[in-house]
């Protein structure tokens, strides 16, 4: 059982800044802060990191040295394209024939679809605070979700169905399938029949009366699911057996009055006594009903739930996709994620508005840093955003203070994106 602690982080914005060299004639300043400043850390300890690519790119390009009283030297810059873009959805109606049930539904597709690929799906299921037509309200935990996951997301097909009624798969007979919930395992055959989905990597979330949804769909429908994910929900607890062999995270606040934590408690319990080994349950201490925008933020819930594949991951491991990594020579990941306490910049107005991007490290990442760069003779580090190369770098002498700063790559132009992705670790 993982146990959760829910942090609220107050951002202050700088007026001094020592550690890192300044620079006449220099503008310093840091991106906005976001209005949802409430932290989790979700993330538990990892050592597995995304494997570098050292290939070549044709776009790359050499850059003249900046900063010279930094050790570390650009060797080639590669750029950066953020994948936190969302496209437009596309918004209709599912006029399900077999039970005369309408359902509005919001569906959003990878800005490079392609029939010759397959995607990933995920089934979001909303809860009662979302109940209507208005294909509209039931979309904030989604966005939240491609908010901070969007490299994830954006590569996947994500469905979201509307229900102005509770979710029900049966009404009047078991397995007829005549609930606003059995209209959504329709609507799923036909999207898995209209479009390029993988059928070995469809997931479900759901939170609250979606969270009752997601388990109700995964005890009588799991076979369809390479893995769910319901929050602050309740289902069957005498039935265990058939959530066994489904790789399950299960979110709940323990101090939640709407929907007791022991429910999901009671849900964990009854699939490890069936013998289950693939669910986890996540408890979020202190913290009410309303966890998604904690949960649906966590960067390890998606590297987690996007490596599920009932094919070829029967085991349901998974590595965490870090933000932001240091590589060395060798493939070896020196900084990643957990390294990283702040990050601001420095735009340089005489110098063809030049970006100087310092990333502070905890005292454990400055040692590994410094050490890797006296062990180096001269041998190049790569750093990566996500798994895109972004440039390399030589260093051989320690860092003089307490950040790592990017130097030479970016200007006022181009920097944004980059820096924005950096900071969502840091939230």
């Amino acid at each position: 059982m993982k146990k959760l602690i829910v942090l609220t982080v107050a951002f202050t914005m700088l007026l001094n800044i020592t550690g890192c060299n300044n620079t006449n004639n220099i503008e310093k300043t840091q991106p906005d802060v976001p209005s949802d400043n409430v932290v989790s850390n979700l993330k538990p300890d990892n050592n597995t990191d995304p494997q570098p690519n050292n290939s070549d790119n044709d776009n790359s390009s050499t850059n003249t040295e900046v900063n010279s009283s930094r050790p570390e030297k650009v060797v080639k810059v590669y750029g950066y394209k953020s994948p936190f873009v969302v496209g437009e959805p596309v918004k209709d109606i599912f006029n399900d024939i077999k039970n005369g049930n309408r359902l509005p539904y919001t569906i959003y597709f990878p800005d490079d679809y392609t029939p010759s690929k397959k995607y990933p799906l995920l089934l979001y299921l909303h809860g009662a605070g979302s109940l209507g037509t208005d294909n509209r309200s039931h979309l904030g935990s989604v966005e939240i979700m491609f908010r901070y996951n969007a490299d994830f997301m954006s590569q996947a097909i994500v469905l979201c169905p509307q229900t102005p009624e509770w979710w029900e798969l049966d009404r009047e007979t078991y397995g007829d399938q005549k609930g606003t919930l059995g209209s959504v395992l329709h609507l799923l055959e036909v999207i898995q029949n209209a479009y390029s989905c993988d059928s070995n990597r469809i997931y479900v979330t759901g939170t609250s009366m979606g969270g009752y949804a997601t388990w109700e769909i995964l005890e009588h429908y799991g076979e369809i699911f390479a893995a769910g994910v319901p929050l602050c929900g309740f289902g069957n607890t005498g039935n265990g057996t058939a959530f066994k062999n489904i790789p399950i995270r299960i979110y709940h606040g323990t101090a939640d009055t709407t929907v007791s934590f022991s429910s999901s408690q009671q849900m964990y319990n009854s699939i490890i006594l069936a013998g289950g080994t693939k669910a986890e349950l996540y408890p979020i201490e202190g913290a009410g009903h309303d966890i998604w925008s904690y949960v649906y933020n966590d960067r390890d819930l998606f590297s987690w739930m996007f490596a599920q594949n009932k094919n070829t991951n029967p085991t349901a491991k998974y590595k965490y996709v870090n933000y932001f990594t240091i590589v060395d020579a060798k493939d070896k990941t020196i900084i990643s994620d957990k390294d990283l306490t702040f990050a601001d910049y420095l735009i340089d107005r005489k110098n063809g508005n030049s970006v100087e991007i310092n990333i502070y490290l905890t005292d454990d990442g400055i040692q590994k840093l410094n050490k890797a760069y006296s062990s180096s003779n001269g041998a190049r580090f790569t750093v990566y955003c996500l798994e895109q190369m972004i440039y390399t770098f030589t260093a051989t002498k320690p860092i003089p203070d307490d950040c790592f700063v990017v130097s030479g790559v970016f200007n006022e132009d181009n920097y944004f994106e980059f820096m924005e992705t950096v900071r969502k670790c840091l939230n």
